[in-house]
């Protein structure tokens, strides 16, 4: 996650959602996959509570809790919250163990295999959609004529100093995105409340297996396959992020998976020009990213590198505050976070260098932010 030095384009204001003047029955049925890794009793119980507040009718949803079946305790604590939670769901939930779930793109391959309902959802673990989301995405595919469209996932609003920082990168990350999207033409997927027609996943094909950020290479071969995407401006939050560490190990993946990415793309077969501009653009983003702690620290001693350095510092703090001056991001209290960013995202410089150490000697170091089943979160 980035959008470093990336111009802010405004979100359009949050949609809202209006009732549906159609009877249950004449909504189409969606498959919710919800893949779970190594996860606590507390987050699978957040995301029966998550299904629970859907306003979208139950009967009509199909809900897949993917889980690895290497961990047979895993499935077992799976299992218990799923039937604890059915009764007052409704709908159908059912625990999958798959083969494997490292990385995500695996479980949702083999998931996919066996459905056949029009539209799926994919959350991640920890993701509460907005309540009418659901709804907005399915109307807005059909409405737009789109293949796949996602919504904007941020961590809780307010929290500890931490947590808001992560919000503030959130949401310039997001501003970043819709530039990108505006200025190339082509829309990014790289949430984690995505809403897709089956016919264009069959169509684009499966999610890559060989990295950690599937959605952002299925989206630059659905953009090439002239696949039609978009954005519901509703919000999904995930869980607060409070510890400094965790949150830097799990951006080195992400920024690992956005540079395998730009670099495969662009140095392999010529792709049409507004996927390989977006492609390009995020490349040069994160390579903007990776050149700033450096230059910034030779620049103490090398006065011939003081201009660029705070040239680079100048142009990203201008950005952070037109992002904060966007209406569209008060929801999330982030306050002192602003102030704070552009230090973090000097921290995150080391994340981006991390990231080029594992490409380099082919790690694939899963960096996971939240605590593992088994571990004690007190």
């Amino acid at each position: 996650m980035t959008g470093f030095l990336l111009p802010n384009s405004r979100l359009a204001p949050r949609e809202r959602a209006h009732p549906s003047t159609g009877t249950p029955t004449a909504l189409p049925r969606v498959t919710v996959l919800v893949p779970f890794y190594r996860e606590t009793a507390a987050i699978l119980r957040r995301s029966a509570d998550m299904l629970g507040s859907l306003n979208y009718p139950h009967d009509r949803l199909s809900v897949r809790w993917l889980v690895d079946s290497r961990y047979p305790e895993d499935v077992a604590a799976a299992e218990d919250v799923a039937a604890a939670a059915r009764a007052g769901f409704g709908g159908e939930l059912r625990v999958v163990p798959v083969p494997s779930m490292t990385p995500k793109a695996k479980a949702l391959n083999h998931a996919l295999r066996e459905v056949d309902t029009p539209f799926v959802a994919v959350y991640d673990a920890d993701t509460v959609p907005d309540p009418h989301q659901l709804r907005q995405a399915v109307a807005a595919l059909d409405a737009r004529d789109l293949g796949v469209v996602d919504a904007i996932e941020l961590p809780e609003a307010g929290g500890d100093l931490v947590n808001r920082v992560t919000l503030a990168q959130s949401a310039a990350f997001f501003g970043a995105m819709e530039y990108v999207n505006r200025r190339t033409g082509m829309h990014m997927l790289l949430g984690s409340s995505v809403y897709f027609r089956r016919t264009a996943l069959n169509e684009v094909g499966p999610f890559s297996e060989d990295g950690v950020e599937e959605l952002y290479e299925w989206a630059v071969r659905a953009a090439a396959a002239g696949v039609r995407m978009g954005r519901v401006v509703s919000f999904s939050y995930g869980t607060r992020t409070s510890v400094v560490g965790p949150a830097l190990r799990q951006r080195t993946r992400w920024i690992r998976g956005q540079l395998d990415i730009g670099f495969r793309f662009l140095r392999g077969a010529p792709l049409p020009p507004r996927p390989r501009a977006a492609v390009a653009l995020m490349t040069l983003s994160l390579l903007g990213q990776l050149s700033v702690l450096p230059v910034t620290a030779a620049a103490v001693r090398c006065r011939a590198l003081r201009l660029p350095a705070a040239a680079l510092l100048l142009g990203e703090a201008l950005r952070v505050r037109s992002v904060s001056r966007d209406p569209v991001w008060e929801v999330l209290r982030v306050g002192s976070g602003w102030a704070l960013l552009l230090p973090f995202e000097l921290l995150e410089s080391t994340s981006a260098w991390r990231a080029v150490w594992e490409l380099a000697t082919g790690r694939d170091t899963w960096h996971k932010v939240r605590p593992e089943s088994g571990e004690d979160t007190t």
